[in-house]
């Protein structure tokens, strides 16, 4: 649910640099071979030194994201062949970190394909909402046109007693349940509006399905395409939110930047029959 945290600690501003370029780029506000801002207008925008921005275009250099001209500036490349590109040479996943994947890249891989389907278990769907968003602005621009679109999210109910997020002084203090009810109700909303692609024509099929189980999630699980399983474990962290005009510290977990790893082939049907079992048997439409 945190997104400003890692399990070592706050997220590097190189960090934070490097993924809102990404996703401009992913998203297409900075085109396939068009010209960066410059380091020190980066500087700038981003309020960071020099060293930091640097650092950043070298993370998404090594990522196939950019490629930087002697005297001229740095330029973003084609992404999606960058990406085709690694797989096919076997280093893709050491881009990111001993063999994880980026959501970001499976989900735009995943709308390639002419029917995507997604199935998700996690705490608030944070990640997989700004991952998709990526693909709506391409759907619209018209550089992918899936025939169909089937998304299933699955989320914990917050009627319920979850072991996170808790306030860490008094464990009957409802306000963090609250906040996270707000988070998944915006994330629901917007990956409801996936359905607005069919009335305008732009896909002929979109299904969006929410449903509620019992339980907290202590992982991740994206399901894509009926090939892929991305795995990741939340890390119960403390966190301090502000709410009701109060600063609270409460114990959380680490949403937004988790790593994903991609479960073995053979594994794949078992966990869409776990996903299955909780979804036909345990979890209510929302």
């Amino acid at each position: 649910m945190s997104n400003d945290g890692t399990a070592r600690g706050p997220r590097r501003e190189y960090e934070r640099v490097a993924d809102a370029l990404r996703h401009e780029i992913e998203g297409g506000d900075i085109a396939a071979g068009a010209q960066l801002p410059t380091h020190a207008e980066l500087v700038d925008r981003f309020d960071v030194s020099r060293a930091t921005v640097q650092k950043a275009i070298k993370t998404l250099e090594g990522k196939g994201y950019v490629e930087s001209a002697q005297g001229k500036g740095v330029f973003a490349r084609d992404w999606r062949k960058s990406a085709v590109a690694a797989r096919a040479n076997g280093t893709a996943t050491s881009t990111v970190e001993a063999g994880s994947i980026e959501l970001d890249d499976a989900i735009a891989e995943a709308f390639e394909a002419e029917h995507v389907t997604i199935d998700a278990y996690c705490l608030t769907a944070e990640s997989l909402n700004a991952a998709v968003v990526q693909q709506v602005k391409r759907i619209i621009r018209g550089d992918i046109r899936p025939s169909s679109i089937h998304l299933r999210l699955l989320l914990p109910r917050t009627d319920v007693r979850l072991a996170v997020p808790r306030n860490v002084e008094d464990p009957d203090d409802e306000r963090p349940m609250a906040r996270l009810d707000s988070l998944s109700a915006a994330h629901i909303r917007a990956l409801r509006n996936l359905e607005n692609l069919a009335g305008q024509g732009a896909v002929p099929e979109v299904k969006v399905e929410v449903r509620l189980v019992p339980v907290t999630p202590l992982h991740k699980l994206y399901l894509i395409n009926g090939d892929l399983a991305l795995d990741g474990m939340y890390v119960v962290t403390d966190n301090v939110i502000n709410v009701d005009d109060a600063t609270i510290k409460i114990h959380d977990v680490l949403g937004v930047g988790a790593k994903l790893y991609p479960q073995p082939r053979e594994r794949v049907e078992l966990s869409q029959e776990w996903f299955d079992s909780l979804w036909t048997r345990l979890a209510k439409p929302a």
